[in-house]
């Protein structure tokens, strides 16, 4: 089963030309290992991901040398076992499931990336996009409003439907966001998924 993800980006690397705003990054690229097929592609601060992946398989896109290379997970344990750190298991309520995860190694950091689809409506293309970076300054955190996660200072962005928690701790950069709020997960239901991610 084909299913098409859109997750927001990090965009704060010298590769990726500057932070929260480059340009570019590898070549179309697709590899297929048994079942699994999965192609990505990064622009500007857009990761597009369409996979379909059997449970622990893992696809890897090796670009150019100086381009960042991303391994894709179709299983939240797989995601875990293959970070060089520990990756928050976050509580994402229903109708979202974990749909895949991305470790993306860049020069000098790596990010985590997971996707939890909505499932309820397939048509909604409905993405919660959960991220750890390596790179404490990967984030802007003047962007939007000062809040907390937890204990932690954070800063919530409210975008056009959706919006985004953005903090730093322990030398980590995270960011929670949705692509787009529903009667049924809201601001209140987002911030809940940030304070089960924490400080992991």
């Amino acid at each position: 089963m084909s299913r098409r993800l859109v997750v927001a980006a990090l965009a704060c690397s010298l590769l990726l030309a500057g932070c929260l705003g480059g340009a570019g990054g590898a070549p179309d690229s697709t590899t297929t290992d048994g079942e699994t097929t999965a192609t990505t592609e990064v622009m500007m601060d857009t990761t597009e991901v369409t996979a379909t992946s059997s449970a622990d398989t893992a696809t890897t896109d090796t670009a150019t040398t100086d381009a960042p290379r991303r391994h894709t997970y179709g299983t939240y344990e797989a995601l875990a076992a293959n970070a060089s750190f520990s990756v928050p298991e976050p509580n994402v309520s229903e109708p979202f499931a974990f749909e895949s995860g991305i470790v993306m190694e860049l020069a000098d950091s790596e990010d985590v990336v997971m996707a939890y689809h909505d499932t309820e409506n397939g048509s909604l293309e409905n993405v919660v996009s959960i991220r750890k970076a390596e790179n404490e300054s990967a984030y802007d955190l003047t962007a939007g409003n000062a809040t907390t996660v937890g204990d932690h200072d954070a800063r919530y962005v409210a975008e056009e439907s959706g919006g985004k928690f953005v903090w730093e701790c322990e030398g980590y950069a995270y960011r929670v966001s949705v692509q787009e709020f529903t009667d049924e997960f809201g601001e209140q239901e987002l911030r809940a998924v940030a304070e089960s991610v924490g400080c992991e």
